[in-house]
C-alpha cells in the first residue's frame, strides 16, 4: 500500500507549538511595555483607508509566546522611524494564508507579510503574480551579505519553479529552521553516558536507556513532521550534502531509490520495532511530545529550532537540565539539516512598499539577532552575538544549539524540493513505516514516484507547512 499525496492519509497540518503562556510571562511582557501596543494602535485603520504613514504587517505564527515578543519588532521600527506607525497583526498559519490570498485577489493586501515558503504559501502568491521582486533593494542594501552565506539565493531558488524570474528575490528569511537533538542531562549521567559523537555511540545510548526502563527517543508524530525530520536527518548523516543538493533542483540524476535512503528507513523501522520511540507516538502531536519529554523519563528528542520558545518555557517551568547536539555523521562530526524559516514578502499591491522594504532592512541590522536570540530563535544573519542569551536561565542549552549550528555540516531538507505533495508523501509514508504498515522499500518508491512526476499525480495540493 503506497501513499503519494495529501489526500491519502488524514493529517494534521503542521503548526508552531501550541503552548500556554504562564501568568508570569504575560506579566513580564506587560511590565516590559509590550502591552503598549493597545495604545499605540488606537486610531490606526486596518482597511484600505489606512494612512500613508501606517505600515500594515501580517505575521504568521501559532506560538502565543512569539505573538508577544514579535510586537517588539514593530515597536523598534517605530522608534527608528518616528513618522511611521506599525500595525503588526498576527494570524495562525492557516488563517494568514486564507486571508492573504483573498486580500491579494481583492487588491487590498497588507504592506508586508511573514509567511511560509512551503505550498500553498509563497508558491501560490508567486503563481498568481502577486509579489514584488525585491532584487533591487536586496542588491543596493546588501541583504545577501547580511544573511548567512548563500542563504538568500538558496531560499529563493525554488520559487522559480512556481513562476518567479530566475535569480529574483521575492522573500527574505530572518530566522532558521535547524534540526538538533535535545537530551536530558540527568539521565545521560545516570546511565554513565556522554553526548554521542558517533552513530554507534548513539545507538548504544538508545539500548541502555531502553534497558533501564526509560524512553530512548521522545516523539509525537500525529502531525507527521518529526518522523519526516528523523528520516531526512539519518539520510544527511550518511550521504554528503553535495550528493543531496541536486534534489532541490529537480535533477533527473537524483533518485531516492538508493542504498543510503533505504538504509535510513531501515534504521527507523529497527528503532520502532525495538520500542525506542514514545509509546503511542502516532497519536501525539509534536507539542505534546515536547511536554512529555520534560516529565524527565526520556533521553533524547529530535527538535526543530522553531520549537525553542516552547522548550524554553518548559525548561523554566520544570527546571530540567537539558542540552542540544547535532546528530553524528558517518564521515565524522555532526550534521544539522538547515533552512531559512518563514520569509518576509511585499505584495505587488502594497500601499507603502518603501516603508515595507525599510522594515526588512531594519530586521537585517545587527540588533535583530540579539532580540531573536533572547527568545530562543536562531537568527539567519551572517554574524551576530552568538554568545547565548546571557541573563536567561536557558542560556546553556541555547548556546549549545548555536554552537552546533556553527560547527555542524549543514544538511539538506529533502522534503523541501519544489514538488507538490513530496513533503506530504514523506510524512505519511514515514508514519506508516514507523507503525509497521510499510517496508523501507515502499517509502523510497513512493518518494521517487512523486519526485519524478513533479507531484502531478499526487492528489490535492499540500497544506500549509508552518513547521519543518
Amino acid at each position: 500500500m503506497m501513499f503519494t499525496g495529501e489526500r491519502t492519509i488524514p493529517r494534521v497540518a503542521r503548526s508552531r507549538p501550541r503552548i500556554s503562556v504562564p501568568a508570569r510571562i504575560v506579566s513580564w511582557a506587560v511590565a516590559a511595555g509590550v502591552f503598549l501596543l493597545s495604545t499605540v494602535l488606537v486610531g490606526c485603520s486596518n482597511g484600505s483607508g489606512a494612512s500613508a504613514h501606517t505600515l500594515q504587517i501580517w505575521y504568521s505564527t501559532d506560538d502565543p509566546v512569539e505573538r508577544i515578543w514579535s510586537q517588539q519588532l514593530a515597536r523598534r521600527f517605530e522608534h527608528l522611524h518616528p513618522g511611521v506607525h506599525v500595525n503588526l497583526r498576527d494570524y495562525s498559519f492557516e488563517d494568514l494564508n486564507t486571508k492573504l490570498q483573498l486580500a491579494l485577489s481583492a487588491g487590498d493586501p497588507p504592506d508586508l507579510a511573514y509567511v511560509t515558503p512551503r505550498g500553498p504559501g509563497i508558491p501560490a502568491y508567486i503563481g498568481a503574480h502577486q509579489l514584488r521582486d525585491l532584487s533591487e533593494p536586496a542588491r543596493t542594501q546588501h541583504w545577501a551579505q547580511k544573511l548567512r552565506p548563500g542563504l538568500l539565493a538558496a531560499y529563493n531558488a525554488p520559487f522559480r519553479y512556481f513562476g518567479a524570474a530566475p535569480g529574483s528575490i521575492v522573500a527574505v528569511p530572518t530566522s532558521l529552521a535547524a534540526v538538533g537533538i535535545l537530551y536530558n542531562q540527568r539521565l545521560l549521567h545516570r546511565l554513565h553516558l556522554s553526548v554521542p559523537h558517533t552513530f554507534a555511540a548513539f545507538e548504544t545510548a538508545l539500548a541502555r536507556a531502553k534497558q533501564a526502563g526509560y524512553t530512548p527517543i521522545g516523539m509525537g508524530n500525529a502531525d507527521g513532521w518529526l518522523g519526516d525530520d528523523w528520516y531526512l536527518t539519518l539520510v544527511n548523516a550518511s550521504v554528503p550534502g553535495s550528493v543531496l543538493a541536486p534534489e532541490q533542483h529537480l535533477s533527473k540524476a537524483f533518485n531516492f531509490q538508493r542504498a543510503p535512503f533505504v538504509a535510513a528507513a531501515g534504521t527507523l523501522q529497527r528503532w520502532s520495532n525495538r520500542g525506542y520511540f514514545t509509546t503511542d507516538f502516532g497519536g501525539m502531536d509534536a507539542q505534546e511530545g515536547i511536554d512529555l519529554f520534560f516529565h524527565g523519563k526520556t533521553l533524547f528528542q529530535l527538535i526543530s529550532s522553531s520549537e525553542n520558545s516552547q522548550i524554553a518555557q518548559d525548561q523554566q517551568r520544570t527546571g530540567l537540565q537539558i542540552g542540544v547536539f547535532s546528530f553524528p555523521r558517518a564521515q565524522g562530526g555532526g550534521v544539522m539539516p538547515l533552512s531559512g524559516y518563514l520569509g518576509w514578502v511585499v505584495p505587488a499591491a502594497a500601499k507603502n512598499p518603501t516603508e515595507a522594504i525599510s522594515f526588512i532592512d531594519t530586521l537585517l541590522s545587527p540588533q535583530t539577532p540579539q532580540l531573536l536570540e533572547r527568545h530562543g530563535v536562531l537568527p539567519a544573519h551572517a554574524s551576530h552575538a552568538g554568545e547565548g542569551t546571557g541573563s536567561s536561565a536557558n542560556a546553556t542549552w541555547q548556546q549549545q544549539y548555536l554552537t552546533a549550528l556553527h560547527t555542524a555540516h549543514p544538511g539538506v531538507y529533502l522534503d523541501a524540493a519544489p514538488v507538490a505533495n513530496l513533503n506530504a508523501t514523506m510524512e505519511a509514508n514515514v508514519q506508516l513505516l514507523l507503525q509497521g504498515y510499510e517496508a523501507p522499500a515502499f517509502l523510497v518508491k513512493s518518494l521517487q514516484e512523486v519526485y519524478t512526476s513533479h507531484g502531478k499525480h499526487g492528489g490535492s495540493p499540500a497544506r500549509i507547512d508552518g513547521e519543518y
